[in-house]
């Protein structure tokens, strides 16, 4: 009988090419449908290589009885194309520390407990206070708020430094997602391996008696970068701001694939409707949270409290639908939960879009590179020229479509309508 293997060099180029790319996905549809309705942007869509732009929409179709099916649509993307997902590493943080956090229940800690941060290594931050608090003290569910309502890394360090290197890379396999590496506090001060080596952290009650204290900690997590190479740029400013005219290499940075992104909001917005081994170890009240902070605008928080509209305007962290600064949306029917980036020229947005009035509801990521000058670190990119207008644009077209389309069954989104009228 004739074997069935393949040549080994059939195998040996199929290896090749699966490495080089060959995981990028384009769909016919959404191909189509970008360019035929927005020509403004033609010039991102044909140079597809110097923008990095990756976009997935999933269409959700419910059933009678209001279980979710997903459908995705592709453009460009690809698990193996490099871009930095900045802030976006924090929503899986987050969630790994209500799951840590869900682990420690028998010691008395949940979400609010007080947590001190103490210092004992290099480029460690003593946090054993805060004002902006209910209670006067940090809290995981505190950090998580600011990190969602305004993206504020300083919250991001101390949550990760909760969760450990070891611990959260534990987490992103048991999810099935262990090409997830978040090796750094977004923290420009720390270098290296600093991220590695987290601070001792103490939670204690109301009445000051300690609960659980958690010593420094050496990581042993030693995974490489997940691509092969990481390499940005016709030039960089360094350290030292001096400009180094070679690629920026980020091999020594986070890492998310825009799937791996997409994936983990997925499963966090759909929680009720996951199998066993892709549902979070949250309540169904940290799941409303979580939910209600990655939907709310700043001005709707009371601690804490951020008045200055002119800084923290609505859409501060919504780039889908809105775009630019928008210092007050009035629309209380569409709302966007999400987490995004902002950095080296990158933007990026991870979102659930719900229209509770018209019963719409679709999930969208994209992220786009915008430095024209292709110079990483110099501060000067076109976010608001290039990057938020097609967001807006994208996200708007995909609504619109939503609008039109017929479904057997509209789907109940009272699970979503967590915020007062």
């Amino acid at each position: 009988m004739m074997s069935r293997r393949p040549p080994k060099l059939f195998l040996l180029v199929f290896i090749g090419l699966a490495a080089s790319g060959l995981a990028q996905k384009t769909s016919k549809y959404l191909d189509s449908l970008l360019k035929t309705s927005l020509p403004q942007h033609a010039k991102v869509f044909a140079s597809p290589k110097k923008y990095k732009l990756q976009i997935i929409y999933t269409k959700i179709t419910r059933d009678k009885n209001n279980v979710p099916s997903f459908k995705n649509y592709y453009w460009r993307a690809d698990t193996n194309q490099f871009f930095y997902p900045a802030s976006l590493v924090k929503l899986p943080v987050s969630i790994s520390a209500i799951e840590k956090i869900n682990e420690l229940k028998d010691k008395g800690l949940d979400r609010n407990t007080a947590m001190l941060t103490d210092s004992a290594f290099f480029c460690q931050k003593k946090v054993p206070k805060d004002s902006t608090s209910e209670s006067g003290f940090p809290s995981v569910a505190h950090y998580i708020k600011k990190m969602f309502l305004i993206s504020d890394n300083y919250s991001f360090s101390r949550v990760y430094e909760f969760v450990g290197t070891d611990h959260l890379h534990k987490n992103m396999e048991s999810w099935g997602l262990p090409r997830i590496h978040i090796v750094n506090r977004l923290d420009g001060q720390c270098k290296n391996d600093t991220g590695k080596i987290t601070s001792p952290v103490t939670f204690i009650s109301p009445e000051g008696k300690e609960l659980y204290k958690q010593p420094l900690t050496f990581a042993k997590y030693n995974e490489t970068y997940p691509l092969p190479e990481a390499k940005v740029g016709r030039a960089h400013v360094n350290e030292y701001g001096k400009r180094v005219y070679e690629p920026k290499d980020f091999s020594r940075h986070n890492f998310m694939s825009l799937s791996d992104c997409h994936e983990v909001m997925k499963r966090l917005v759909f929680r009720n409707y996951m199998e066993k081994e892709k549902k979070y170890n949250m309540s169904e009240e940290d799941w409303k949270f979580m939910m209600k902070y990655l939907g709310m605008y700043p001005r709707e928080s009371d601690k804490p409290k951020y008045s200055d509209r002119k800084v923290f305007y609505d859409s501060f962290k919504k780039y889908f639908i809105w775009g630019a600064a928008v210092p007050t949306i009035s629309s209380d029917t569409l709302r966007e939960f999400n987490i995004v980036g902002r950095a080296y020229g990158f933007l990026s947005d991870v979102a659930y879009i719900v229209d509770y009035k018209n019963k719409v509801e679709f999930l969208l990521s994209a992220t786009i590179y915008v430095s024209e000058k292709n110079i990483v670190g110099s501060g000067k990119y076109e976010y608001d020229l290039i990057g938020l207008p097609l967001f807006k644009d994208v996200s708007r077209l995909i609504y619109a479509e939503e609008k039109k389309r017929k479904k057997k069954h509209e789907p109940d989104l009272k699970e979503f309508e967590l915020f007062g009228k």
